[in-house]
């Protein structure tokens, strides 16, 4: 026996599925009424066509693009009018791989229609630079004749080329007018860093279940700017860079170099150096029109921007760089205060995990929710916990700790170790019942500065429950500037 399927539509589906094809046919309406004629011929026949491209047409051929935009592939082309190539650079004419360059930075490999690009767009391009497109402008150039359609693409008319600007890192790496000590200094960061995208696994640690790698398969030859800071040499992102004059770069680091003191003057300036640069570019595009006064970098550092005392400014293909005359970056905005989230440890003295809990606690000073430790009838003399703080400057230190009481009535005591456990730079401080203010420890020097610095929360020499015990929600190291 054979059925008959029977589709009911509503009044409302029945007059959406009518939209839906009454669209679709004026889209074709649209398109046919406009590109007809122009189907059947590719780019390459429709720049050719135009007088007004025959300078872009004949550098299309010496590099060879003229068969890549004769494929079937979809291209965007921004073609420059004669008059603004009148001006070329005949080093880049002359050169075949740098107009090859020029020319691959006005071919971009997909549509790209003026009306759908409504907020700023990055577009990459056949020479895998980047540019910058918003409706009918594309970097500083104008759109003068939008949208000709052709077999594989479209072709957008511009009033002015796109140069193939070098980016944030080839300036840095290659120009002249980078300014030669800051340059020098970052040149000097390349090292072997740790970077596991290609080791080779040999076994698992069977105690931390980390995987161990094969030695020399697990790092790779990279520069820490690069690799720590921003990676300034990709086109798809934006950035500003800051480079100092000679003198102003002298400045700084004069201003910073007590704050790093190492055991060699080669270290002290190593240390310091970095520790001035790596503020000096951020993954956000300023231009000169949008640039503000103050500017955060990635490690929270205030960057004062004068303008007055920039001196020259400088666009790349994925950003911009400003030279600066001087650059007063303050101490107390680089030198932060250090704070220690006791429930994040490096190591114990001994293992008490069974005796260790992580609170949830809500402070009625602040009004805040915390997370503190607590180690407790341990059974250990100077049971200990230790942190590892990173990169601690030469400076003195104010130290206070919050650390609730609020498991017995009894007072104990408790302190910080500054480098070792029993050290006695610091003494026993009282933790008194139901106690969540903060509570001043004392003070201490950093004499030099510390790549690692060990901070230990020590407990009594007792193994006594009541008198040993440990508890911290934080540890805050101020500095004194």
């Amino acid at each position: 026996m054979k059925f008959r399927q029977t589709y009911l539509l509503t009044a409302a589906g029945l007059l959406l599925v009518l939209q839906l094809l009454t669209g679709c046919d004026k889209l074709k309406d649209d398109r046919n009424s406009i590109t007809d004629p122009f189907l059947k011929i590719t780019l390459l026949e429709l720049i050719s066509a135009d007088p007004q491209l025959s300078t872009f047409r004949e550098y299309l051929g010496k590099t060879g693009y003229d068969i890549v935009i004769s494929s079937s592939k979809n291209y965007t082309v921004f073609a420059p009018v004669n008059s603004a190539l009148a001006s070329l650079d005949p080093a880049i004419v002359n050169d075949a791989a740098k107009l090859k360059l020029f020319v691959g930075n006005h071919i971009a490999l997909k549509q790209y229609r003026t009306a759908d690009i409504k907020s700023e767009t990055r577009i990459e391009m056949l020479n895998g630079k980047f540019n910058n497109m918003l409706n009918t402008s594309v970097e500083d150039a104008a759109i003068t004749t939008a949208n000709k359609y052709a077999s594989n693409g479209l072709l957008h008319v511009i009033n002015k080329s796109l140069p193939a600007l070098a980016n944030c890192w080839e300036f840095i790496n290659s120009s002249a007018e980078a300014p030669a000590k800051q340059k020098a200094f970052i040149l000097s960061l390349f090292r072997k860093v740790f970077d596991t995208s290609n080791a080779v696994i040999t076994g698992i640690n069977p105690l931390t279940g980390d995987p161990i790698y094969q030695p020399g398969t697990d790092s790779v030859f990279a520069n820490l700017f690069l690799n720590r800071v921003h990676d300034v040499q990709k086109e798809e992102k934006q950035f500003t860079v800051f480079m100092l004059t000679d003198a102003a770069w002298d400045m700084e680091n004069t201003k910073f170099r007590p704050y790093y003191v190492t055991n060699t003057a080669d270290s002290n300036a190593l240390v310091t150096g970095w520790h001035v640069v790596k503020d000096f570019a951020v993954d956000t595009l300023y231009k000169p029109g949008s640039l503000p006064d103050t500017i955060v970098s990635k490690f929270g550092t205030k960057l004062p921007i004068e303008k007055a005392f920039i001196v020259k400014t400088v666009k790349t293909s994925n950003g911009m760089v400003y030279i600066m005359s001087k650059m007063n970056v303050l101490p107390a905005s680089k030198l932060k205060t250090i704070t220690i989230q006791t429930e994040f440890y490096s190591a114990t003295s001994h293992d008490r995990r069974s005796n260790t809990f992580f609170r949830d606690r809500y402070s009625p000073v602040t009004l805040l929710d915390f997370k503190d430790i607590l180690v407790y009838s341990h059974g250990v003399s100077l049971f200990n916990i230790r942190y590892d703080v990173k990169e601690v400057p030469s400076i003195k230190y104010k130290a206070y700790w919050v650390a609730v009481n609020d498991f017995q009535t009894a007072t104990f005591q408790q302190k910080l170790g500054i480098g070792t456990a029993t050290s006695t730079i610091l003494g026993y401080v009282n933790v008194d019942a139901n106690n969540f203010n903060e509570v001043y420890l004392g003070e201490f020097t950093m004499s030099t500065y510390s790549p690692v610095l060990n901070i230990y929360l020590t407990g009594a020499n007792s193994t006594t429950a009541a008198v040993n015990p440990l508890v911290c929600d934080y540890i805050k190291l101020v500095p004194s500037l």
